[in-house]
């Protein structure tokens, strides 16, 4: 059972030198983990996760800095950056600035959250063991929104 101060902690985050700081307001949707080769580029890590969240349930203060990129699967979008230290905070579609996908590492209490699904497993390092359990695609689904959707209202 998770304390006030917890949950609390869950739901609010912040960069690496703490310029930017947020809260979302809500539950916190599902994360996924993302084994494509730019996630591991940008994490610099064996692969990154992120939660989509509608942008209006986030208050953010500081700096960012935006970077246009293009993913993986070839869309473009927007890449958001602590303009002083440089941590990526989160992505939003070049298509649709009502959403983004929060970077789990950012949070406060990133301990407290685990993928639900998996992006891009024919991409991932070798020695990762994922869980059966869960929805797991070798690029990613046709419909990433459907899917993201999908995740939120699953029993886990």
């Amino acid at each position: 059972m998770s304390s006030a101060t917890d949950l609390a902690e869950r739901l609010t985050g912040s960069c690496q030198c703490g310029e930017i700081r947020y809260t979302v307001s809500g539950e916190l949707p599902p994360a996924y983990a993302c084994h494509c080769g730019e996630c591991k580029k940008q994490s610099a890590s064996a692969f990154s996760m992120s939660i989509p969240i509608e942008w209006a349930r986030v208050s953010a203060t500081g700096e960012i800095t935006v970077h246009e990129t293009k993913a993986f699967s070839g869309a473009r979008k927007l890449a958001c950056f602590c303009a002083k230290c440089g941590t990526r905070m989160w992505h939003r579609s070049a298509l649709d600035s009502d959403w983004i996908t929060l970077k789990v590492g950012t949070l406060d209490r990133a301990d407290a959250v685990s993928p639900r699904g998996h992006l891009w497993v024919s991409k991932r390092q070798p020695w990762i063991s994922l869980d059966p359990s869960l929805p797991a695609f070798d690029t990613q689904p046709e419909d990433v929104q459907t899917w993201r959707t999908t995740l939120t209202h699953a029993k886990h």
